[in-house]
């Protein structure tokens, strides 16, 4: 059997006015926020080199790397 949960209301409008210009505060602080002017963007450009069938063997071990290769399922659409 499910818990069930409390509802919490408050009653008068006042109340209910000042969660929510405490709720925009604490967002504004976080949207507001200054970066240094030569602090750059975000970098885009590749990460790492290719590797290559014997460094992902290494890694991961041969094992491994033998299932994933031979694996006949099919990836998720998500991926």
């Amino acid at each position: 059997m499910a818990k069930e949960t409390e509802s919490t209301s408050f009653s008068s409008r006042e109340e209910r006015e000042e969660i929510g210009r405490r709720t925009n505060a604490g967002f504004a602080r976080v949207e507001k926020t200054e970066v240094e002017a030569n602090a750059g963007g975000i970098p885009t450009g590749p990460v790492a080199q290719d590797l290559s069938e014997e460094e992902i063997r290494r890694r991961v071990g041969s094992g491994n790397f033998e299932a994933a290769k031979n694996d006949l399922q099919t990836g998720s659409i998500n991926s």
